[in-house]
């Protein structure tokens, strides 16, 4: 099922997208971005389509148009296609927000657009991201029955897995990505400002910490969470906590982020078997009482 298609927001995610579907057969029409120089560079990289600032009346985008905007603007965006002359009937428009559902595309879906959301569990941090990347990656799907199979259509192009969603579900849904994402990135960077407090560099601090992470991500995957974990709080080791939290003690971000995690940390070790004594004295010391 290869496609004619479009890509609206020639950012990171959309630029990547454009690529990787033009290697994967699909045919690239248009790359949109009001930021003419940015939908010049996605096309480069797709090495098809055309560049264009807006659609008109006589633009031809496809059977496929895929908004790649931030959140904030897939609603302002989706009445802008609306509005632009382009007859949407039959045509499948989706939209690459991980929170809004595809109600989102309302707009369009009145003009005769068939709608659909679809999210990749991925990060793309830069707008040349190789094919290869996007293998094996999960992709939130919800909205309407045709859509939803085209955008089923587009994960299996890129040999991605399809997971569907309830449209209430989405904030839920995205809400574990960014916690598995970007707080884990921030959670990283404030490990990082405790060795800085300790003397040591930014760069030293990630290679230190850099097989430290993997080793944790891998026995995750092939343990789960409950048998993955480690440390002072699963062994109940209150000694080590009550040190750690005094030394955090000028420190009191990175304070805040110890005793909320330590807290989920200990739900996972209660899990474990750790004893009920214990389990009080930690969630003691970690709420500070």
């Amino acid at each position: 099922m290869k496609k004619t298609f479009s890509v609206v927001g020639a950012g990171r995610l959309g630029a990547s997208l454009a690529a990787a579907l033009v290697r994967r057969g699909w045919r690239l029409a248009l790359v949109v971005d009001i930021d003419a120089g940015a939908a010049r560079e996605a096309r480069r990289l797709a090495g098809a389509g055309r560049a264009a600032a807006a659609l008109g009346p006589s633009s031809r985008p496809g059977e496929v148009v895929i908004v790649a905007v931030p959140d904030g603007a897939v609603g302002r965006v989706a009445a802008g296609l609306a509005r632009s002359g382009v007859d949407w009937t039959g045509r499948t428009v989706v939209h690459t927000s991980g929170r809004l559902s595809a109600r989102a595309l309302e707009p369009l879906r009145k003009r005769g657009a068939r709608t659909a959301s679809l999210h990749p569990v991925q990060t793309f941090p830069r707008r040349d991201t190789p094919l290869s990347a996007f293998k094996g990656v999960t992709w939130g799907i919800e909205g309407e029955a045709g859509a939803v199979r085209t955008a089923g259509g587009i994960v299996r192009a890129l040999g991605g897995n399809a997971l569907l969603l309830a449209p209430g579900d989405k904030p839920l849904y995205h809400a574990a990505c960014v916690l598995a994402s970007n707080a884990f990135v921030a959670l990283e960077w404030t490990a990082a400002g405790l060795f800085r407090r300790a003397g040591i560099g930014d760069g030293e601090a990630f290679r230190l910490l850099a097989p430290l992470v993997q080793g944790t991500l891998q026995n995750v995957k092939n343990l789960g969470p409950e048998n993955a974990l480690t440390g002072p709080v699963v062994r109940g080791d209150a000694a080590t906590v009550r040190a750690h939290l005094e030394a955090l003690r000028d420190a009191p971000e990175a304070l805040g982020v110890y005793r909320v995690l330590g807290l989920r940390t200990l739900g996972l070790a209660k899990k474990r078997g750790l004893g009920p004594a214990r389990v009080r004295t930690l969630r003691r010391l970690l709420e500070g009482r």
